[in-house]
């Protein structure tokens, strides 16, 4: 991984702390790592970076876990939601089918 995309996904992961969840494309991850599939390394270098990301906010939560969803198309992270995160809405609340 080269500077430009390690910034990229450093850029990422930045997005995972503000929105709970992100959503990133195989061929972006693909380009990143320039690996097809990604191995666990680069998954152990997901999670490090996510760490040092955490880290840097200076956020005085403890550093939440990250769930991963491997889809067709894109790997989505999901994190733990932290006392500051806006309280989760039940979608069914929202509207009921009719």
């Amino acid at each position: 991984m080269n500077e430009h995309t390690l910034n990229e996904l450093c850029d990422a992961l930045s997005a995972l702390r503000d929105d709970i969840a992100i959503a990133l494309p195989w061929d972006a991850l693909h380009r990143w790592f320039d690996t097809a599939p990604l191995e666990l390394p680069h998954y152990e270098q997901i999670n490090r970076q996510w760490a040092l990301v955490w880290r840097q906010a200076g956020d005085r939560c403890p550093m939440p876990t990250v769930h991963l969803y491997l889809g067709a198309d894109k790997l989505t992270l999901v994190r733990e939601t932290t006392p500051d995160d806006p309280p989760a809405i039940d979608l069914s609340t929202l509207g009921h089918l009719t």
